[in-house]
């Protein structure tokens, strides 16, 4: 199928590893021309050199720290000069939970604050500065990668920074909806990107069993029994930014390989 994403320009923040470079690699691939964004420059820039030889798109490399009152709209403004424009923002970049607790006992003020700056906030922040530039083409998509743990209780702040996404997400479509743009939001799982794999790896070495039992044990969880990959991700999040998907727009989208066994209506 073709998702008519030839030529679109886009910006995948997060985009030096995991569930973002996933994305990133998939849009190339679709006939996009992106910019990875990331706080670090040199896993960045090999990030954006491998995946352009991959896809043959081009690929700019965008160092810039999102947390940062003015770091989103210098990565923007960045991106739309180097490829003549914006069509599609991914919003992907914060920190992947379950690291540690998040009880009422450990979830501190300093992790929630800093949970919002960088998620909440920057999520706010570059769409807020990508919206001018795709108004201008009268077209834009717009992807907040939240988290299952909107939806399950457990984690304080992983919890409230994901669910506040989604309030984000579902007002923003109503706001740009009139202007041809879409925004959309979804809801990974225990992704097996190299964070959560190497998190999986320290629980076996501490447990004195093979990595393979402790992984076995999370597929067990999901529908699909098996472990959820970034690229099972991108490809939804693709599909999204792509004019096919134009009638979706203010949705939360689980894509955890049917981990979640509520009912929903």
């Amino acid at each position: 199928m073709d998702l008519q994403l030839g030529g679109r320009r886009a910006l995948v923040t997060g985009g030096s590893r995991g569930i973002g470079r996933a994305v990133a690699r998939r849009l190339a691939l679709e006939g996009a021309d992106v910019a990875v964004c990331a706080r670090t420059a040199g896993p960045l820039q090999e990030a954006a050199a491998a995946l352009a030889a991959e896809s043959g798109r081009r690929m700019v490399a965008v160092a810039a720290d999102l947390a940062t009152p003015d770091g989103p709209a210098d990565a923007v403004e960045r991106t739309a000069q180097a490829l003549g424009g914006l069509d599609i923002l991914v919003n992907c970049a914060a920190r992947a939970s379950g690291g540690v607790p998040e009880d009422l006992a450990h979830a501190t003020d300093e992790l929630i604050l800093r949970d919002f700056q960088e998620k909440f906030l920057g999520y706010l922040r570059c769409a807020r500065a990508a919206a001018p530039w795709m108004r201008r083409g009268g077209w834009g998509r717009i992807v907040n990668v939240a988290g299952g743990a909107a939806r399950t209780a457990g984690s304080i702040s992983a919890g409230a920074r994901n669910a506040s996404v989604v309030h984000l997400t579902k007002t923003l479509a109503w706001d740009l909806g009139g202007d041809g743009i879409t925004v959309n939001a979804v809801h990974p799982g225990s992704t097996a990107t190299e964070a959560v794999l190497a998190r999986l790896d320290e629980q076996a070495k501490q447990r004195r069993v093979p990595s393979r039992v402790v992984r076995d044990e999370v597929a067990a969880q999901v529908a699909v029994r098996r472990l959820v990959t970034p690229d099972d991700i991108a490809c939804c999040v693709t599909f999204l930014c792509s004019p096919l998907a134009g009638a979706v727009t203010g949705e939360a989208i689980a894509v955890n390989g049917g981990a979640d066994r509520a009912v929903r209506y």
